[in-house]
């Protein structure tokens, strides 16, 4: 397999991890933001009330994502696989 295919596959392999990460990452981020306005806003700063809404809105995003997540994997797997024999060569 010559090195520009394997750029090419590590490429398409690391944007479509940046693509099923990024709306995860996203929310926490959102939702950190928040917590944090509110910490500076009431002087709390216990680190459980800054952990714990990010983690559960991490896994609520997660939860409803999953079926996006599945459908955008299964394509590029797909994909992959009708191009196997290119990647032979």
């Amino acid at each position: 397999m010559p090195v520009e295919q394997v750029v090419q596959l590590g490429q398409r392999t690391l944007l479509e991890v940046f693509r099923l990460g990024a709306p995860i990452l996203g929310v926490a981020l959102a939702v950190s933001l928040i917590v944090n306005v509110v910490q500076v806003l009431t002087s709390l700063q216990d680190t459980t009330i800054s952990t714990v809404p990010r983690l559960l809105a991490s896994a609520v995003a997660a939860f409803l994502m999953m079926p996006w997540m599945w459908r955008q994997m299964a394509h590029f797997t797909v994909d992959l696989f009708s191009n196997l024999g290119s990647y032979h060569r």
